[in-house]
């Protein structure tokens, strides 16, 4: 039997919730939180002693206090916060393991699995605090000679990390083109290998493009229309930390799906699903912007549409952006979305379109099986998202109105004094500014806790802990807006009749919980809310029991071809 190479024990550990996968964990909540958060994140580290105070100190006895307080009280509050996580964490886990014994006190083996998770959540906790003030610190761009630098020798990259860095992932790079070219007579092998030499172009790329100025091309004059002025324009669009974060998430999507296409190669449907999300992620999630950039236009993306995309239908939005922009954004959203989830659920967008579920099913495929199955968390997804849906709603018509609504409209003064019947309004222009301050309340909290925290930070820095598509599964308000669409609509998963063997492939292989065993074994087709149509639970079963369709389920008047039919024939 042949034992398993350092690579293979490493890949394990990431996707089986070892060492490995909570540091991974840390470091790319850490990389969001310092991505989209960068200044409530430098507020929040000051506090807790993570980081040094931005404003400088006058005197002697200043620069002593300020090094006693952050070397002694708010450090100490970055440990209770690890341990007070860590703790919450252990009693909750403790709850549950004590349900599923079933015992008055929990056995040693328990105890022990409590401990850990209570001590992995404190470590990551403190982890990611230290993760996020680093990336906080290398994603804020510095002004120098005109424009955002994020990456200069000298400045904000040292030459010994410039050249480690270069040092390691060329090397790495050529070795990983050999296995590659040997295993070039089998095509689905030579791809899952070929992903690791993507993905390792990509960081060559990524350090060559930030790292250094070797792909700046040199001064042009202003106005030109040649070759090199456009190159340096384009140059001067990606230098930002999103061109930055655009370039490494797409070069993770066409990572990720190489490896899927050459694990899933014998699969039609997949190898067509992931070619797509490859494309619409290259294009409308990544050169379309860029594009749009070069021109001095607003960055849109085309894939993205209300209520995922919660600033569409806002009107300092709508009389910024370009006409056409702004009907895509309305058809797409009121017309084309519900049309399609009516005929193909929201499987044509969540699998094939959207880029969150483009990352989930392409570079998180090997955290797939992670995903938490059972009636919990079914039951927190059904309050969770809705709950998101409603806000934005809300968020949404609250902006609206107070962009027609100045602080001198006596409009939006109406207001209850809490005494009395309801219907006794009053119009107070002293209040007048209210819908205009809850609104712009309402936007910077949902902006702050679901688009930063839920849809980044959560729904990707979750993934090597709790598997994919927590974003999609648990608080997106497309997915939720689309699945009521969808149980309405004509897509199902059909159950072949007394074919299932119990063997509960589909439900591992499910990423959004679905137990879809229990359906199969009841000869039960069935249409979920929640799923979101990747076809992983009909690859995964060996017996083809489930299929896919977009059509609705007959009356049993129309079943002419279902029914027995029995001739009866008359004796001679």
């Amino acid at each position: 039997m042949r034992r398993a190479g350092s690579l293979e024990r490493l890949a394990h550990d990431v996707t089986h919730r070892g060492v490995t996968a909570w540091a991974l964990s840390a470091l790319l909540l850490g990389f969001y939180f310092g991505l989209y958060l960068t200044a409530e994140t430098k507020q929040l580290l000051t506090w807790l002693g993570v980081a040094a105070p931005d404003a400088p100190v006058g005197h002697l006895h200043d620069l002593a206090a300020n090094a006693a307080m952050h070397l002694r009280v708010p450090g100490l509050r970055a440990w209770a916060l690890c341990a007070a996580l860590g703790a919450a964490s252990a009693t909750i886990y403790r709850y549950f393991v004590r349900r599923d014994e079933g015992a008055a006190s929990l056995s040693d083996e328990g105890r022990r699995a409590v401990l850990r998770l209570g001590a992995s959540v404190a470590a990551l906790t403190g982890a990611t605090l230290y993760a996020s003030h680093r990336f906080a610190m290398w994603l804020e761009p510095a002004e120098h000679h005109g424009r955002h630098l994020l990456p200069s020798p000298g400045e904000s990259w040292s030459q010994w990390r410039l050249l480690a860095a270069l040092f390691t992932l060329g090397p790495a790079f050529a070795a990983s083109v050999v296995p590659v070219w040997e295993a070039r007579a089998h095509r689905a092998v030579m791809l899952r290998k070929l992903s690791l030499t993507v993905a390792l172009a990509g960081a060559v790329l990524v350090v060559m493009l930030y790292g250094t100025h070797a792909l700046e091309p040199a001064a042009v004059p202003e106005g030109s229309r040649s070759l090199a002025a456009f190159a340096r324009r384009l140059y001067l669009a990606m230098d930002s930390k999103w061109g930055l974060y655009g370039l490494v998430y797409t070069v993770s999507v066409t990572a990720g799906g190489v490896y899927v296409l050459g694990r899933y190669l014998h699969n039609r449907y997949q190898v067509v699903r992931t070619l797509v999300v490859m494309a619409v992620q290259c294009t409308f999630g990544f050169s379309v912007p860029v594009v749009l950039g070069l021109f001095r236009q607003p960055e849109y993306y085309l894939s993205y549409f209300w209520p995922l995309k919660i600033d569409a239908f806002y009107p300092d939005n709508i009389f910024r952006d370009p006409t056409p922009f702004v009907l895509w954004s309305f058809l797409g959203s009121l017309v084309f979305v519900p049309i399609m989830g009516v005929f193909f659920g929201k499987r044509w967008y969540c699998s094939w379109v959207c880029g969150c579920g483009g990352l989930a099913n392409t570079a998180g495929e090997p955290f797939r099986p992670l995903s938490a199955k059972g009636e919990s968390a079914w039951k927190f997804e059904k309050v969770s998202i809705y709950t998101v849906l409603a806000l934005a709603i809300v968020t949404t018509a609250l902006v609206v109105m107070s962009a027609f609504m100045g602080p001198d409209t006596h409009a939006t003064g109406v207001w209850w004094s809490g005494h009395g019947a309801v219907s006794g309004y009053r119009f107070d222009p002293a209040r007048s500014g209210a819908v205009v301050t809850w609104a712009g309340q309402f936007r910077y909290y949902y902006g702050v806790v679901v688009v930063a925290v839920l849809s980044g930070a959560i729904g990707v820095g979750l993934y090597p802990l709790g598997g994919t598509r927590q974003w999609c599964r648990n608080f997106c308000p497309m997915a939720a807006l689309l699945g009521l669409v969808q149980k309405f609509g004509r897509y199902r998963i059909r159950v072949k009749n007394d074919m299932c063997i119990s063997c509960g492939l589909c439900t591992k292989a499910c990423e959004m919980g679905i137990d879809v065993r229990a359906y199969a074994q009841a000869n039960e087709s069935f249409t979920r809310a929640s799923c979101v149509g990747c076809g992983m639970c009909a690859e995964a079963c060996p017996r083809g029991v489930l299929q896919l369709e977009q059509r609705a389920a007959r009356d049993p008047q129309e079943r002419h071809g279902d029914l027995v039919q029995i001739r009866l024939r008359r004796d001679a």
